[in-house]
């Protein structure tokens, strides 16, 4: 489901969405979070414990250094012992 704000994470059947002021501000996005976070615990009873970590996963690291070519070359002969 595609939204233009943060929705309410603590129901499937919740169809709030608490919208930005302005797309490109943080403060906006603080905002929002404090509304969602509000009602979530006045409607819902529901307090969201965040379970990830802020270390960098290994999609945040960097690529390896890149290797030899693999598999044959098409005019190599394939040796059979």
């Amino acid at each position: 489901m595609k939204t233009s704000g943060l929705p309410c994470r603590a129901s499937h059947d919740c169809d709030e969405v608490f919208s930005l002021a302005s797309q490109d501000s943080m403060d906006a996005l603080r905002d929002a979070a404090k509304r969602r976070d509000r009602h979530e615990l006045e409607a819902h009873g529901y307090r969201h414990v965040a379970t990830a970590s802020m270390t960098a996963t290994p999609f945040a690291q960097s690529l390896p250094g890149r290797r030899g070519r693999r598999g044959r070359r098409r005019d190599e002969e394939l040796n059979v012992v």
